[in-house]
């Protein structure tokens, strides 16, 4: 996590198959219902369009061995758009709305580079484990430096 931020941050999380994922709400540029496709939602080609902009899509399931692809639902699904390093708009499909919440930074861990294990895990920054009630949730924050490092190589 940024040394810069307050003591606390407020962080998106959102769940993808049985995994919870976090990000900055500070890289959020928005949420929104993600289009069907007779309105320019190609989830299963991995970009949606949104009025004039095209989102590419970054598919978590895959990537992080989930599963192949996007669960088909017939609801339509919530999309969660960033920008990328180079103003490219990157888009995550969540089937459920994501959380806001407020986290001390002191509950993040920084995953060292010596844990992980295969090129994709380098996405994952810090690593948190919440506990509300009786149910604790691991929250794993997703770096975009990292994420967004090859479109300056293919670029």
């Amino acid at each position: 996590m940024d040394k810069t931020l307050s003591k606390v941050a407020k962080i998106i999380t959102f769940k993808i198959a049985d995994h919870w994922f976090a990000l900055p709400m500070t890289t959020v540029l928005k949420i929104v219902n993600c289009p069907p496709s007779d309105q320019g939602g190609i989830v299963n080609l991995g970009m949606v369009q949104l009025g004039s902009h095209t989102i590419h899509l970054l598919n978590l399931y895959s990537t992080f061995g989930l599963g192949t692809d996007v669960p088909v639902r017939t609801q339509t699904p919530f999309l969660l758009v960033l920008r990328g390093t180079r103003k490219k708009l990157w888009g995550i499909v969540l089937e459920t709305p994501p959380d806001l919440i407020d986290l001390p930074n002191t509950l993040f861990k920084s995953v060292s580079t010596d844990e992980r294990f295969t090129p994709k895990k380098q996405w994952i920054s810090h690593i948190a484990v919440i506990s509300k009630q009786d149910i604790s949730r691991t929250l794993l924050l997703l770096d975009l430096k990292a994420i967004f490092q090859h479109e300056t190589v293919t670029a």
